[in-house]
């Protein structure tokens, strides 16, 4: 008589796919795994913050660098013009004038060379000779503004000028064409 042999144990059955998934996500996540996402994360969102907030040294910067390109303009018009344009200059804003008839006018009729208010309110503005010897200063509110001449000639006198708000600073620097040049920004109100 033959023997009989012992049942197979049944083969496992496939668990569905759902179940399968549920089984691997049931371990979770080890504190390792959860302190590098954390500190991960810590690293994007500083550079994110760093990358956002603006510089204020930067944002005058830019400003005198406009200006510097403003003056320039204001050359030439007045060149083409054959009349004297003046860049009148406070703490809160500057503006560009003429003379017509003897009388002072705001330019309008230039897109470029039309009144700006600074970003924020300026605390000091001076204006220098080439020797660095100030010329013209405004250092407080309810002062009457600086008007500084612009040149005609091919050939000017070169001059420095300095911008400080209650944040940052920045200097430029004209040359003989009148080109300015940003000599430098800084922030929280360092002197250049």
């Amino acid at each position: 008589m033959i023997a009989a042999r012992p049942p197979c144990p049944p083969l496992p059955l496939p668990l569905p796919r759902g179940d399968a998934g549920r089984a691997a996500r049931a371990r979770g996540f080890t504190l390792l795994e959860l302190l590098i996402v954390i500190v991960l994360a810590g690293i994007v969102l500083s550079l994110v913050s760093i990358s956002v907030a603006p510089d204020p040294g930067q944002a005058l910067g830019r400003e005198a660098s406009r200006i510097g390109q403003l003056m320039q303009v204001a050359s030439d018009e007045s060149r083409i013009r054959q009349q004297p344009i003046y860049w009148e200059v406070d703490l809160n804003g500057y503006r560009w004038a003429t003379e017509v008839n003897g009388e002072r006018v705001l330019m309008t009729d230039d897109d470029l060379l039309v009144e700006r208010a600074w970003d924020r309110p300026l605390t000091r503005i001076l204006v220098e000779d080439a020797a660095g010897r100030p010329t013209q200063a405004l250092l407080g509110p309810g002062a009457p503004p600086l008007r500084v001449a612009i040149a005609r000639e091919w050939v000017q006198p070169r001059w420095r000028l300095e911008l400080a708000n209650d944040l940052a600073s920045a200097a430029i620097a004209f040359d003989e064409t009148g080109h300015g040049v940003l000599l430098s920004s800084a922030g929280r109100g360092a002197t250049p």
